[in-house]
């Protein structure tokens, strides 16, 4: 029975070593870590992306150009609306001390632009082996004729403890809505993609031109693009790539959008509340309850900088237009240490020929 264990045992142990061979990490476009300047007003640069492996690869070309515009008239200019509350209540129960908390965001963004066929160009179009197709693409606003596409974000997140347990349930949702009223045609292209994250189980609902996408349920993998010792302050969030590209693309942009706003102008407000509660037991609670409030409305734009993968995390750059600063990829960095390094030993070397023709 041992010698059985013991073979069971190395079986399964080699088994999980061949499966970690197989396991496959998809890749971003090299391109995605830094994209082009926005020069002026003139032209914008976006990223759009299909969903995972679908079958129909022309289909998912079309969705990623879509989505791709969608980002291009979101960074042209948005309407941000935020509003966020903060609910601590502190009481004392029985001889214990009790503390709950409440957290809610709201945000809504808008966005509308003229959008035709001569308006935007692909730069590069790739598809990874996760089958996810990857458009970089180049927008030109115009104001010469009137808004014909038009972007509607919605966020919601909540953070709460449940009953005194001091377990934190969490609840996070996106809704993007597109109707797009096509040039020279009387026909309205609309797209729909809604998001729910309960606890770190995602469920989606996406549709594109009145046809259900469904994505495999599967999780992912992608490689990292930035080292362990990337520089967290020069990324806006971090969010989950385990259910594929597009879904961590949109929603660390939104969190980004939103807090960029905040931050730019937003106005606070607190309220605070004690009392007094008298059981028929004979104990008595006492409870303070506070709430802050902030809320903002911002008409903003903006200029997507580039991404960044680290440990199957998403890392985004999103800046106020005209604000983004320079940044170096990290190849381009470690070729540079590279080449450091090399002048330094090649000038160590010629101070120990320097010695040794002394030394003659």
């Amino acid at each position: 029975m041992k010698q059985f264990l013991i073979l069971f045992v190395l079986c399964f142990s080699f088994s999980m070593l061949k499966a970690q061979e197989y396991v496959q990490y998809y890749q971003l476009p090299a391109w995605a870590e830094d994209l082009p300047y926005s020069i002026g007003n003139s032209e914008i640069y976006a990223i759009g992306v299909s969903d995972p492996r679908m079958e129909d690869k022309n289909l998912a070309k079309e969705v990623a150009i879509h989505r791709a515009i969608t980002m291009a008239v979101l960074l042209n200019e948005s309407t941000v609306y935020y509003a966020s509350d903060y609910f601590e209540k502190k009481s004392e129960e029985y001889r214990w001390f009790v503390m709950t908390e409440d957290v809610q965001e709201l945000g809504k963004i808008q966005a509308s632009a003229w959008v035709d066929k001569s308006t935007y160009e692909i730069i590069s179009s790739e598809e990874n082996t996760n089958g996810e197709t990857v458009v970089l693409l180049k927008y030109i606003p115009t104001v010469k004729q009137d808004a014909n596409f038009f972007v509607t974000a919605e966020y919601y997140r909540q953070d709460f403890e449940v009953s005194n347990t001091r377990a934190m349930e969490s609840v996070r949702s996106i809704k993007l809505s597109v109707s797009w009223f096509e040039g020279n045609t009387k026909d309205t292209l609309k797209s729909f993609f809604h998001m729910t994250n309960w606890n770190n189980s995602i469920s989606t609902e996406i549709s594109y031109k009145n046809k259900d996408i469904t994505p495999p349920g599967y999780s992912y993998e992608y490689a990292s693009s930035i080292p362990d010792t990337f520089e967290i302050k020069l990324y806006n969030t971090s969010v989950s790539l385990k259910k594929g590209l597009w879904i961590a693309y949109i929603d660390s942009y939104i969190q980004s959008v939103l807090r960029i706003s905040k931050n730019y102008s937003s106005k606070m407000g607190t309220v605070y509340d004690d009392y007094k509660v008298n059981r028929n037991d004979g104990i008595t609670e006492y409870s303070i309850e506070s709430l802050s409030r902030s809320s903002c409305k911002n008409v903003l734009n903006f200029e997507y900088g580039g991404m960044g993968i680290n440990k199957n995390q998403l890392y985004p750059r999103v800046f106020m237009k005209n604000e983004r600063p320079s940044y170096i990829t990290y190849k381009k960095l470690e070729a540079i240490e590279k080449e450091a390094e090399k002048a330094k030993k090649c000038w160590f070397k010629r101070i120990f020929s320097k010695k040794s023709k002394n030394n003659e």
